[in-house]
């Protein structure tokens, strides 16, 4: 038996407006802590994905800042552009769209502390934190300059 359109368009109707209603019913109410944090993380894990490389390499030297190899300060000199570059897309990217959204609801945030809390959440060690929050203020210095 043949598909009539007119039934097919309406299933199709159904289904999309199903869909529609339970992506909204997933995000929570607005200027809610839930939703702050649902808000950050949807915005965090797109720019953790298109980043992946450079997180992931950061993440590779965690503990191993301290009391660096010289293999390991080769690898740290080498990755001094791409941190500079997640930095200023860091900045670029997710900041305007954090602060857009949290200033619904309350103060903007500031670069270096939802940088870190990022790479905080990614696995990168204290130690890679610890470097970051000092270069960070200073590339964001010259950056914005």
């Amino acid at each position: 038996m043949p598909l009539n359109p007119r039934h097919l368009l309406c299933a199709t109707s159904l289904l999309l407006a199903s869909t529609s209603l339970s992506a909204c019913m997933t995000q929570p109410q607005p200027c809610t802590p839930e939703w702050v944090e649902w808000r950050t993380d949807k915005v965090l894990s797109r720019f953790a994905r298109a980043n992946y490389g450079t997180v992931n390499d950061l993440r590779s030297l965690s503990g191993k800042v301290d009391n660096p190899s010289a293999l390991t300060a080769l690898r740290i000199a080498s990755l001094i552009d791409d941190f500079d570059d997640l930095a200023r897309d860091f900045d670029r990217i997710v900041m305007p769209e954090l602060n857009n959204a949290i200033a619904q609801c309350s103060q903007p945030q500031n670069f270096v502390p939802a940088f870190t809390g990022f790479l905080r959440d990614e696995g990168v060690g204290e130690d890679v934190i610890e470097w970051v929050e000092v270069i960070g203020y200073i590339a964001m210095e010259q950056y914005r300059s």
